[in-house]
């Protein structure tokens, strides 16, 4: 059909609806009833309908007219406010199954079924919703219909019976009231559904389901728009979260946003703190976001410069499914229109990039920084390293690393060209210089020596090989610092010399003058931040010479203990440390000076700045 046949095919539609009405008027109904009206035995008269042609055809135009008919007025007044308040299309699309039923009275149909069945008998009251927002007012107990009560009482004490869902909670998202919202909802919704009634839309969309018939068959969805963000549940409960969290970072973008799980474990700045001190050499701290997606708990004091922004997304997003959760991750990621977004170890970040990484990173810089991967107790392998480099590398912007042992592993393994090498940054922690020299460990008569060690009490610091080095060298006294108190079994393991000190918020809380050796047992590592602690506070270092490690320890100012030794090689080294104080000292001394030359707060803060921040132009560029 050409549009002018279709338009031609309405007109004629429409006179020929007038010349019915006209002979039905001048004719008297047989046998007490009236053409396309309820028996005229029941109480009351058939309104006075005509037939309002749509775009969704004359079958469906014609049974609104028959159900018009069908109703009876002016014999109760609560039906005859139903009348005045029912959309006899908008209901028949929801049930397409009455339009073949021309015996059923459409409002006794609702009064019958629309509790229970959460039916609308108009597009701007939801049953379902009105119920739930309102669950006291509406009880089965005390309102046989809601639609009916809202009507006389409900929408003159202000109750909102909108469909969309959660007008409540997004309101203030929006600085409006929820009778506000639903008013603003309610005029979209009517000028949408009048533009598919009558409208250019709905002559466009009936062209095109005379081409496809599958399009027709979604005219039943007019009855339900949806209108972003108020469309469905959890897109409002995903924009509430976006909301939440822009509104506990100050409702300003960043130059750079760091991506992290949760505020992790020891005194030391740690990667994430690092980068921020870094990069305030360079600009406002202010303009750097801190998010936390994987858990809620508060940051070490000090970590930060002073007005960086903490948000904690774990705790904002708690309630959204883990798809809703990582989507609203990268819609908020984009609203802070960024220089770069570095994520350490946001398992949620790397899940969401997963589905969205390569449209994320069409308008964010994306740099992934790993660390050493972890071993299961099977030997295995695993890591972000080995399960999201190589689903990333080509097209983030960057891969940060802790050590260039990483990144020589990453290299070889994946093959990275010289050309994409030059994306691979190593990122060399700083020492503290402000760490205090400690004393020398006054050499009493009788004195034992004391062994200091600390860390996580988990399988990759290898408590066993310690607790077995202890066994060994019951002349000398191991103390220990962790996060958690030793497995039970471990507990049990424990010999006469070890004693078990607790937790430590930074490595000054711990007696550092009364240790002679620090021993360190990882089994894998990247560049521990305790070991770069230790280094600068002049106590001799056995440690294991794993990953990183060995670009911390060196023979000539530490000891380190071969990857794969047994615990007598740990036992000679730490015997040889004691054996003499002197060099031992010598040799603390010498891995201080080195790591004040190799690894400086003013390197990074060049390298970070170089690599995360974009210059001006640049900027404008990409926005």
């Amino acid at each position: 059909m050409t549009s002018r046949q279709h338009d031609l095919y309405l007109r004629l539609r429409s006179r020929a609806g007038r010349l019915r009405r006209r002979l039905a008027s001048q004719r008297q109904p047989a046998h007490g009833t009236r053409e396309d009206s309820t028996p005229a035995g029941r109480a009351g008269h058939a309104p006075d309908a005509e037939l309002e042609t749509t775009h969704l055809g004359p079958v469906i135009d014609d049974a609104v007219l028959r159900a018009k008919r069908r109703m009876r007025i002016g014999a109760d007044p609560d039906y005859d406010l139903l009348y005045e308040n029912f959309d006899v299309l908008h209901y028949l699309l929801q049930s397409p199954g009455l339009i073949d039923q021309p015996e059923v009275d459409l409002i006794e149909h609702f009064l019958e079924n629309g509790r229970d069945r959460g039916l609308s008998p108009h597009p701007d009251f939801s049953m379902t919703e009105y119920v739930n927002r309102y669950p006291h007012k509406t009880s089965p107990e005390r309102v046989r219909n809601p639609y009916l009560f809202w009507l006389k009482h409900g929408r003159a004490a202000g109750d909102v019976a909108d469909p969309a869902p959660r007008i409540n909670r997004v309101a203030p998202v929006l600085g409006l009231t929820p009778e506000q919202v639903a008013d603003l909802v309610a005029e979209r919704r009517r000028d949408l559904q009048q533009r598919f009634r009558t409208g250019r839309l709905g002559e466009v969309f009936a062209r095109a389901a005379e081409i496809e018939p599958l399009i027709g068959a979604t005219w039943t969805e007019i009855a339900r728009p949806h209108l972003p963000p108020l469309s469905r549940q959890v897109v409002v409960d995903e924009f509430c979260a976006i909301y939440q969290a822009q509104e506990a970072a100050g409702f300003r973008p960043a130059r750079v946003v760091l991506v992290i799980n949760r505020p992790r474990w020891g005194g030391g700045r740690r990667m994430e703190g690092n980068l921020a001190h870094a990069l305030a050499a360079d600009i406002d701290p202010g303009e750097i976001v801190v998010i936390y997606t994987d858990d809620s708990t508060e940051a070490k004091v000090d970590r930060f410069p002073d007005g960086v922004r903490e948000v904690d997304f774990a705790g904002i997003a708690r309630n959204l499914s883990k798809d809703r959760a990582a989507h609203a991750l990268v819609m908020l990621l984009r609203s802070f229109h960024a220089d770069a977004i570095v994520n350490i170890n946001a398992k949620l970040l790397y899940d969401a990039m997963g589905s969205y990484g390569r449209a994320l990173a069409v308008t964010e810089r994306l740099f992934p920084c790993f660390f050493c991967n972890e071993q299961t107790a099977m030997g295995t392998w695993v890591g972000y390293p080995l399960r999201y480099f190589y689903r990333t590398f080509d097209y983030v912007a960057g891969v940060i690393t802790d050590s260039e042992y990483l990144a020589r592993q990453l290299t070889d393994a994946y093959q990275v060209g010289a050309k994409d090498r030059e994306r691979l940054h190593v990122f060399r922690a700083p020492v503290d210089a402000d760490l205090p020299v400690v004393s020398e460990s006054p050499a009493s008569p009788g004195r034992r020596p004391q062994v200091f060690w600390a860390g996580r009490w988990d399988r990759q610091k290898r408590i066993g090989l310690l607790l077995e080095v202890a066994r060994l060298m019951p002349e000398v006294d191991f103390r220990m610092w962790g996060e958690s108190v030793l497995t039970r079994g471990h507990a049990r393991e424990a010999p006469d010399n070890v004693r078990m000190e607790g937790t430590y918020a930074h490595i000054s809380e711990i007696p550092l003058a009364e240790a002679d050796v620090w021993l360190y047992t990882s089994g894998w590592d990247g560049v521990p931040s305790q070991l770069l602690e230790v280094a600068m506070t002049g106590i001799p270092i056995v440690g294991s010479l794993v990953g990183g490690t060995g670009e911390v320890l060196s023979e000539e100012d530490a000891w380190p203990v071969a990857e794969g030794e047994g615990t007598e090689t740990y036992v000679a080294a730490i015997q040889a440390a004691l054996a003499d104080p002197a060099d031992a000292r010598h040799r603390a001394l010498a891995l201080r000076e080195r790591m004040l030359r190799e690894r400086t707060k003013k390197a990074l803060a060049t390298q970070a700045a170089d690599v995360l921040l974009a210059d001006d132009e640049s900027r404008e560029g990409g926005r």
